[in-house]
């Protein structure tokens, strides 16, 4: 007679899962990405959007960066508490018990050194499987979902494939969710590209980097034409892409009919520009490919001819202002690498690259605005007037402030200032003193007071109902930039209730290096100077 199977209950509490959650979103929203990133998780706190870093963010610096402090005792323990668990006959309190041990653990810091624990142990691999299958399904905790999957990837099989996919949908997953699907699938590479497309940050540079060495048409095709572009920088993936994907062999052959399609040329500049930013940042560069060059060269024979987009001419603004800087050794002279910069100079010079600039200048509330105020920038048009139109659509665009202080003439501040001061609410901006920063949802209007604030520094002497509002501003940045404006106006002449004001701010300051400064200031502060 067989020994009876080993199986857990469902849980009677209706919790909220996060396989549940993902389920979810899936209905309502179909495949990724979602809006939020999927955001808030069944774990999340209700300030979940104001978080300073986030731990999907956190996973991705500590591994790509910092590296992970491992906790080998942690492990053991965790691997001793399997062992008792599936030991006993099986229980959904102790089921339990084992979730949230795993939800009180950094999983960074376990994941890698479970094997040898629970080889030692000599744990019941069927039962195990059985444990990690229900914490990922029934996981209401973050943390504990990630040892779970990266538990079914030392125990588990074919079978999870589709787990592993639905959970790693979640950026946050996504990585656990990879190593795993390398473990325990035969091929896993068609799942890895499911996932690589599904994810859009951290995930995707996650999953990419586990399809190393794919001879796949499909996805060396996709990796250069969409596969490095994420939420995070390009620059993780680009130099990725282009030994993967073989960038310079697609550029040199085209397609089948020998020709490159505008997603590929458009790719090809898009990794070129992340290769060149992130000389001696934090991924690979140009320097580190090979073909690097050779594919300068060729990218700037296809792109001579081709028709000006927006995308492009950013693109070729960063290579022209590399390969004309300090570039780094590239396999060949600087004269040869000063001569394609100036080639790509000449290519800057038609017509029709400021036309396509000014054409999205002139819908100031379509998507690519912003990005046509960078090249706008770039190529020194300095279209003031341009940018008013985008605030009076869009007075939460902060990047919009940004540039309207750098290009306001000494006669147009005022006006500049008046216009922020009737755009942006400022009696609601001025609610007191917290510790929050001003990032995620919910805090348009306070990131676009900073961007203000940060552009007053600049021109010092008029806008103080605006510093007023900051420094009563509840975000930290916010506060940190009026503070900023403030000091450039020590000598000045300064409104009357400055001072007090200021003392004010400085005694409910919660942020202790903000309420330095707030100090500093007030030291320096002639308090002769005021009128009314």
């Amino acid at each position: 007679m067989s020994a009876p199977e080993w199986t857990i209950g469902e849980p009677a509490d209706g919790r909220s899962t996060f396989l549940r959650h993902v389920t979810s979103l899936f209905a309502e929203h179909g495949e990724p990405p979602w809006p939020n990133d999927g955001r808030p998780f069944p774990d999340d706190p209700p300030d979940w959007a104001n978080a300073t870093m986030r731990s999907v963010v956190l996973d991705g610096i500590r591994t790509h960066h910092f590296g992970v402090g491992p906790k080998a005792e942690q492990a053991d323990a965790l691997a001793g508490i399997l062992a008792r668990t599936v030991e006993e006959p099986p229980d959904i309190a102790a089921a339990q018990l084992f979730h949230d041990a795993l939800a009180e653990t950094d999983a960074l810091t376990v994941v890698d050194h479970l094997l040898e624990p629970i080889a030692a142990r000599k744990v019941s691999r069927r039962r195990a499987r059985v444990l990690a299958r229900w914490t990922a399904e029934h996981g209401t905790h973050r943390d504990a979902v990630k040892i779970a999957l990266a538990l079914l990837g030392l125990c588990g099989d074919e079978r999870e494939r589709e787990l592993f996919v639905l959970l790693g949908s979640l950026d946050e997953f996504a990585l656990y969710a990879a190593v795993a699907l390398r473990r325990v699938v035969p091929d896993p590479e068609p799942d890895l590209f499911r996932l690589a497309r599904r994810a859009t940050g951290w995930g995707r540079i996650h999953a990419v980097k586990r399809l190393e060495g794919t001879t796949d048409p499909a996805i060396r095709a996709w990796l250069l034409r969409e596969g490095f572009r994420n939420g995070v920088m390009d620059e993780y993936l680009a130099h990725f892409a282009a030994v993967n994907g073989g960038l310079l062999e697609a550029l040199t052959k085209g397609g089948p009919e020998g020709k490159v399609d505008d997603a590929l040329l458009d790719g090809a500049g898009g990794i070129l520009g992340a290769m060149a930013l992130s000389e001696g940042g934090p991924a690979k560069g140009l320097v580190d490919y090979p073909d690097a060059f050779a594919a300068l060269e060729r990218y700037t024979e296809l792109i001579d001819g081709a028709p000006a987009t927006l995308g492009r001419l950013a693109d070729l603004m960063t290579i022209r202002t590399y390969l004309l800087g300090e570039p780094g050794d590239l396999g060949h002279s600087a004269d040869e690498v000063t001569r394609l910069g100036r080639r790509l100079t000449r290519t800057l010079e038609r017509p029709e690259w400021e036309a396509e600039v000014r054409a999205h200048l002139a819908e100031p509330d379509g998507k690519d605005v912003g990005s046509a105020l960078w090249v706008a920038d770039k190529l020194g048009l300095r279209p003031f007037d341009d940018v008013l139109r985008r605030l009076r659509v869009a007075p939460r665009d902060s990047s919009a402030w940004h540039w309207a202080f750098r290009w306001v003439t000494r006669e147009r501040v005022n006006d500049l200032l008046e216009l922020a001061q009737t755009l942006l609410p400022l009696e609601e901006l001025a609610t007191g003193p917290s510790e929050v920063s001003s990032v995620g949802p919910g805090y348009e209007d306070d990131r676009a007071l900073e961007s203000v604030l940060r552009g007053m520094a600049r021109t010092p002497g008029s806008g103080w109902p605006l510093i007023r509002t900051g420094l009563r501003n509840r975000c930290i940045g916010a506060r940190a930039a009026a503070i900023s404006a403030l000091e450039a106006w020590c000598g000045r002449s300064l409104p009357a209730e400055a001072v007090t004001v200021l003392r004010r701010a400085e005694a409910e300051e919660p942020h202790a290096q903000t309420k330095e400064s707030m100090s500093a200031v007030l030291g320096r502060l002639d308090l002769g100077s005021g009128t009314d």
